[in-house]
């Protein structure tokens, strides 16, 4: 689970408006109702949400750009991955 400050430092690099790194925040703190209870984190990207697989590309693109400097061959889609070593 990546935590919230984590990914919006990383969006920050590409993303110069403060206006849509301050809504991706909004709708990362916004929560899940679970049993009529609204539950908030600080970590992690709403499953099945539409943004949740291009987070995980933010978050997980320098792992790609490692497992590609060890010479390893990998299949990744947002979160799952198959590495081939």
């Amino acid at each position: 689970c990546v935590e919230h400050d984590v990914l919006i430092a990383r969006l920050g690099r590409k993303v110069k408006d403060r206006d849509v790194l301050r809504l991706i925040r909004a709708y990362l703190n916004s929560g899940a109702l679970i049993e009529g209870m609204v539950m908030t984190s600080t970590r992690g990207t709403p499953q099945g949400g539409p943004l949740s697989p291009l987070l995980a590309n933010v978050v997980l693109d320098e792992v790609d750009k490692e497992l590609e400097r060890r010479g390893h061959c990998f299949v990744r889609y947002a979160d799952d991955a198959n590495v081939y070593v």
